[in-house]
């Protein structure tokens, strides 16, 4: 039987030589033991700075595939300041626009946040910052937000396109590109937004950037995707394409229009039940 692949301790982390100290550490900090299919490949991939795009299964652990060796790659050549490129003047009246060194989009605030939430665990203890954009909430906030710094931005691509046209987030410095759950985002009509981004504002070419793309799926609008983002891309498929994880449980019940709510309650009522909580004090 092979032996069983493992994240590297904090006392083996000498002997490492693709993952730096702090990343092992936040690592054991989020009692990550065990790789997944897809963090096993991916991450060597990623480490050798080649572009990816990978197919891989609902909840099958994508986030940390792309997050761990990006950021990895980050603490490895410095966080850098976030000022402007020499060419680059920034916004006269003393707005700030900052110009993180990463970029991930997501189609939803959901995920957006999931992807945050990670990055901020995986960027613990060091000098990148973080940030996250997305449609649906107060642009003010998130705006106040990036005024005190981004080096890793995560963001909806039309709350993006909002902060680009607004003068707040500048592309010039981005050298790496996630696009997570890129099916999703072209099934929701993204393709255009992310082409603006991409193609047609300040981002650093294909050859200039490294590229990395995440799906469930892979249609012919994928593959076209791939072509135009990725440079000489490795494609990684873990799993059978199209279908969920088997640590996920999906249940389908047809339910009349006007029994939903009724149907939803008795749901939740009976999950707390079985998980010993009660609607009082739950």
């Amino acid at each position: 039987m092979p032996p069983v692949t493992t994240y590297p301790s904090a006392s083996t982390r000498s002997r490492s030589s693709t993952l730096t100290p702090i990343i092992i550490e936040n690592i054991e900090l989020a009692k990550y033991t065990t790789p997944t299919p897809v963090q096993k490949y991916a991450f060597p991939i990623i480490l050798k700075s080649r572009d990816l795009m990978a197919c891989a299964q609902t909840g099958s652990g994508k986030t940390a595939a792309f997050l761990v060796p990006l950021l990895n790659q980050i603490f490895m050549n410095g966080p850098q300041g976030n000022a402007p490129p020499p060419d680059v003047k920034r916004p006269m009246g003393g707005r700030k626009k900052q110009f993180p060194l990463a970029l991930v989009l997501a189609p939803t605030r959901e995920l957006a946040t999931q992807i945050y939430n990670e990055a901020r665990k995986f960027s613990y203890r060091s000098h990148v910052r973080p940030c996250v954009v997305y449609g649906g909430a107060d642009v003010g906030g998130q705006m106040r937000d990036l005024d005190r710094g981004c080096h890793l931005l995560v963001a909806t691509p039309g709350r993006l396109v909002d902060m680009l046209e607004r003068g707040k987030v500048g592309l010039e410095n981005c050298r790496y590109l996630v696009l997570d759950e890129a099916d999703r985002m072209l099934d929701m009509g993204f393709e255009p937004q992310i082409r603006r981004i991409v193609e047609q504002d300040t981002m650093p070419p294909t050859k200039d950037r490294h590229t990395m793309m995440f799906s469930a799926t892979f249609p012919k609008e994928i593959q076209r995707l791939a072509q135009d983002f990725l440079n000489d891309y490795i494609f990684l498929a873990v799993g059978r394409v199209g279908s969920t994880s088997e640590n996920i449980t999906q249940e389908i019940v047809w339910v009349e229009d006007d029994q939903k709510k009724s149907f939803l309650l008795d749901l939740l009522q009976a999950t707390q039940n079985k998980e010993g909580v009660t609607a009082e004090n739950a």
